[in-house]
């Protein structure tokens, strides 16, 4: 309706429209940007007829070389050049020569993550070099979302990249050792994958708020939390870790975030009713002050429709 009016400057009105029941002025110095994954399968395509009206612009991929210099440097290593280079040719081999997994990124989020710990790293031991400080970080950040098939590839090609340099792995001794009593008092076998495991998953829940457990059905998923979450408990008169567990796909969309009505009203979901009462402690739901882990389990299928809603979440 409005295309053939010239563009004004602000705050210079052209008109107005009715957008579900909204009036909306038209500014024709504001834009509108749309991003498109094609293909990717949490988004739906644009119609061809709206696509019309947008200008479409081709992007690239960055140079990961220069972004991964320049966040060492700002992590405080001084051979960022050289560190930078191992890093992106590691990463650009595993993406060529391991596994093809659904989990697996190997693109600049997981760099981020990487380089974060590895920044972490380097401030807690400021004596060790700073190869072995990044190889630790690429190793103990990677190999706990690896298959058994592809951790001695991924291994090999650090070793290659790192030339004869050894660390050993950080081992929390006292965290092993209650993993093993715990599973001793629930009648479980404590092999070293299941004990490396929760401690891989005790690790990543320190550097992040969301975690995911990838696997087959029967390969101990659920009994690792729960180990965890009684290693939590351990000795202390009170549950000091709690856990909710939600199945997913048994409520819509709507009924797990929550929405606006048509009267503009906020419905509450299961996940904000929860939040809610986990972050104010309402002891009618169960939380209280004391309880210093508190755990949301999505327990069920990951699908493109609420896994992309709790990605927003977590951002």
């Amino acid at each position: 309706e409005f295309q053939s009016v010239p563009a004004g400057t602000p705050p210079v009105k052209v008109g107005y429209f009715d957008f579900m029941g909204d009036t909306i002025s038209l500014i024709p110095t504001c834009g509108f940007w749309i991003t498109m994954n094609p293909g990717y399968a949490g988004r739906t395509e644009l119609p061809e007829n709206l696509k019309a009206l947008f200008r479409s612009c081709a992007m690239i991929r960055p140079d990961m070389k220069l972004i991964q210099e320049n966040m060492l440097m700002a992590e405080g290593f001084q051979t960022a050049r050289a560190l930078s280079v191992k890093f992106n040719t590691l990463y650009e081999l595993s993406s060529a020569l391991l596994s093809k997994q659904p989990h697996y990124d190997w693109g600049l989020r997981a760099v981020k993550s990487v380089l974060r710990v590895a920044g972490g790293m380097k401030r807690a031991n400021p004596h060790l070099d700073e190869s072995q400080v990044l190889m630790r970080a690429l190793r103990d950040f990677n190999t706990p979302k690896m298959p058994i098939d592809d951790i001695p590839i991924f291994l090999r090609l650090v070793n290659d990249l790192f030339m004869g340099l050894t660390v050993e792995s950080k081992v929390d001794e006292d965290l092993k050792m209650k993993i093993v009593r715990v599973a001793k008092e629930c009648g479980l076998q404590y092999d070293d994958v299941f004990v490396n495991k929760i401690c891989n998953l005790q690790e990543l829940l320190d550097v992040r708020h969301s975690v995911m457990l990838l696997g087959p059905a029967g390969c101990a998923k659920t009994t690792i939390w729960k180990t965890l979450q009684g290693v939590h408990n351990l000795d202390s008169q009170k549950n000091t870790c709690v856990a909710e567990t939600v199945n997913p796909k048994a409520v819509t969309g709507d009924e797990l975030y929550g929405y606006m009505t048509l009267a503009k009203e906020w419905k509450d979901g299961v996940l904000s009713i929860i939040m809610r009462g986990m972050s104010k402690n309402l002891p009618d739901q169960g939380f209280h002050e004391y309880q210093n882990f508190k755990w949301v389990i999505l327990d069920g299928d990951i699908d493109a429709v609420w896994i992309e809603s709790m990605n927003t979440v977590m951002d």
